[in-house]
């Protein structure tokens, strides 16, 4: 499938879409979506991609016609594969991350973004894995995330400010390490289990011929 390049125009009017009905519904703005494109394009399997534009989308108010909810489905489909490709060589397209109030870059909303992404593909990322080196891989998005944060109550984990700084470091990385985390589980060799009992060099041979094996069909 042949898609057009996702440029800095096609960017910034995807922007001029999202923008206005993530700010009255469920939308995703376009940090969110590229933390969310991330998350999928990096998994051991991937959402139909109706679904992942349904996901993006929402439940917002509409588009002002049907032109523009195709130009944003468009839109929506070359960033996903910008992200994918970009992944795919190893990279990671430059981060979108607007400012918080106090004009800072913010990583809460992207780095959410890509944790909603695990609840909703079909496959049970840290069960799948089982392994706790992986769930080390997702910190630094677990932690900018906010998934250790509770909305009433003490937080499960509170982090110095130095660490809050050091995770946004790794952040890149991290995103990275889980992208050839699932590769390198999709390439790795499978083991083939004999069925049935081993045969001995000096046993008869299972073809039937009256020979012993080592004279027949496991003769070298």
């Amino acid at each position: 499938m042949t898609v057009q390049a996702f440029t800095d125009a096609d960017l910034a009017r995807l922007e001029a879409l999202l923008t206005p009905l993530s700010a009255d519904g469920s939308t995703m703005r376009a940090d969110e979506v590229q933390g969310f494109f991330c998350a999928v394009a990096s998994g051991p399997d991937a959402l139909p991609f109706a679904d992942v534009l349904a996901e993006v989308l929402g439940d917002a108010p509409g588009f002002a016609g049907e032109a523009e909810a195709a130009e944003a489905r468009e839109l929506l489909t070359r960033m996903y594969f910008h992200v994918e490709q970009q992944l795919s060589a190893g990279q990671l397209p430059e981060m979108l991350l607007y400012e918080d109030d106090d004009g800072e870059a913010d990583y809460w909303p992207w780095c959410n973004a890509y944790l909603y992404a695990l609840d909703v593909v079909p496959t049970d990322w840290f069960e799948t894995a089982d392994d706790e080196g992986f769930e080390d891989l997702l910190y630094p998005v677990m932690a900018l995330g906010g998934i250790f944060e509770q909305e009433d109550g003490e937080d499960l984990v509170t982090f110095t400010d130095a660490e809050i700084e050091g995770f946004k470091d790794e952040l890149e990385e991290a995103v990275l390490a889980v992208y050839g985390y699932w590769r390198a589980k999709e390439n790795a060799p499978v083991t083939q289990r004999r069925e049935g009992d081993k045969v001995g060099r000096n046993d008869p041979c299972p073809c039937g011929s009256g020979k012993k094996y080592k004279a027949c069909c496991g003769k070298a």
